[in-house]
């Protein structure tokens, strides 16, 4: 029996390391920020004053770059709203084309308790978001 129990464990331990070391982190390029932050943009009331933090990625184990990051917008109540977390990703099937790939919103926090989980989250991928540097 504890033979079987080490087993496991160790099996589990391997599985473990091996999903770790799939995820890499990614720079990402100018274009991919752009495409980044317009497609955050276009989901805000006012999309004309915001401001983004450093997005950080890193890769899935299905190929797809996971992009975490920060912005800080008015809220519609014409003050700030403080920081807000975001994460999304560039789809694998789309890098083999010879346009940019598109970015979809996986999520965006509506409260700052759900922006903090978001940003462990973020952390436990691999992913640091520092604050906003205004």
């Amino acid at each position: 029996m504890k033979r079987l129990h080490f087993s496991i464990l160790t099996i589990g331990t391997l599985a473990l390391g091996i999903v770790v070391a799939e995820a890499k982190p990614v720079q990402l390029t100018a274009d991919q920020i752009g495409v980044v932050e317009q497609t955050v943009r276009s989901l805000l009331k006012d999309q004309t004053n915001v401001s983004f933090g450093k997005p950080g990625a890193t890769t899935s184990s299905t190929g797809s770059i996971i992009v975490c990051g920060r912005y800080y917008a008015k809220s519609g109540f014409a003050g700030y709203s403080g920081e807000t977390a975001y994460k999304g990703q560039f789809d694998s099937a789309d890098s083999g084309t010879k346009y940019l790939p598109a970015f979809d919103i996986i999520t965006m926090p509506e409260n700052q308790s759900e922006t903090d989980d978001l940003v462990k989250l973020c952390a436990s991928l691999g992913v640091d978001l520092p604050p906003i540097s205004k």
